[in-house]
């Protein structure tokens, strides 16, 4: 079997689109259709349906991906073992990752880990978005959440990420600081659209204390618009600590409800069940694991 022809199938099968795959691949579509074709002509099985949309795989195609993706990185996983030394990783790693998370709190080591290996290549996706790691093809998956429920993927700990409940000092001057999680019902609050719990905020603090419904005027899958609400005086939002450092160190907003804080959630490095995890998967995430676990990168968390 032509593992290059392989290696082209499955990148279109993760691009849904056959011109995506080829310009990711540095080759032209005529190419890549060539190779695909004379995949299929091999096997004798169609592998793809083309419509005017892109392509998709056949359920031949489907099975064919599934043992493909395994198959591709042992081999490139072999072919690190023995044409490069431990310190030269070499391969595409392909990510996808929270957008505010990663703009605010993976580039640094992002790019440090880039200069650490200048022959490793990323094929990086940021979306807050929730994305099928599996199905989308991808090595590695970076998740924040306070509970997993994906069992089908081998999840590693990264760091804490603790949520704050902020408000302006305007707003506070205007309209009052709440006292409890209960006076929340009394505030304009805004919401991040990805969770579908969003408006159930919950506390731990003194007294055990069950979801509070809050409204409000917004509601978006931008943390930079809630925290521009929440700048403007507008209302009350709960941020992630990480995307609020800058502007409670600035004055622009300040904590509030510090007797009652919000559960913490946890920064996963997600990936699928492979029998062998790719040396330049883990490589990158052992140093994940070693530079969230340094307290001065992690203390905004």
């Amino acid at each position: 079997m032509d593992f290059v022809a392989l290696k082209t199938f499955c990148r279109a099968v993760e691009e849904a689109n056959l011109t995506a795959a080829a310009k990711a691949l540095h080759i032209t579509k005529s190419v890549a259709s060539r190779r695909i074709q004379n995949l299929e002509d091999e096997l004798q099985s169609k592998l793809l349906l083309r419509n005017t949309r892109g392509v998709s795989p056949t359920e031949v195609g489907s099975r064919l991906y599934e043992r493909a993706i395994n198959i591709l990185a042992d081999i490139e996983d072999t072919k690190q073992s023995v044409t490069s030394s431990a310190s030269e990783l070499v391969g595409t790693i392909r990510l996808t990752a929270p957008r505010s998370f990663a703009d605010l709190n993976l580039k640094q080591p992002f790019t440090a880990f880039m200069a650490q290996h200048p022959n490793l290549s990323f094929d990086l996706n940021l979306t807050d978005e929730r994305i099928d790691i599996v199905s989308g093809g991808y090595d590695l998956g970076l998740r924040i959440t306070h509970h997993l429920d994906d069992t089908s993927l081998i999840a590693k700990k990264l760091a804490e990420v603790r949520s704050l409940v902020v408000a302006s000092p305007e707003y506070i001057q205007k309209h009052g600081e709440p006292e409890t999680p209960t006076d929340l019902k009394n505030h304009p609050c805004v919401f991040y659209a990805n969770i579908e719990a969003a408006k159930q905020w919950t506390f731990v603090g003194p007294q055990t204390t069950k979801p509070v419904r809050v409204s409000g005027p917004l509601t978006s899958n931008s943390g930079i618009m809630q925290l521009a609400a929440v700048e403007a005086g507008l209302a009350i939002a709960t941020l992630p600590r990480f995307f609020v450092h800058e502007a409670l160190s600035k004055g622009d907003v300040i904590e509030i409800l510090k007797a009652y804080p919000r559960p913490i959630s946890h920064l996963y490095a997600l990936y699928p069940d492979r029998r062998l995890l790719p040396l330049k998967v883990r490589k990158f995430i052992d140093f994940l694991v070693n530079w969230y676990a340094d307290e001065q990168n992690n203390s905004s968390l």
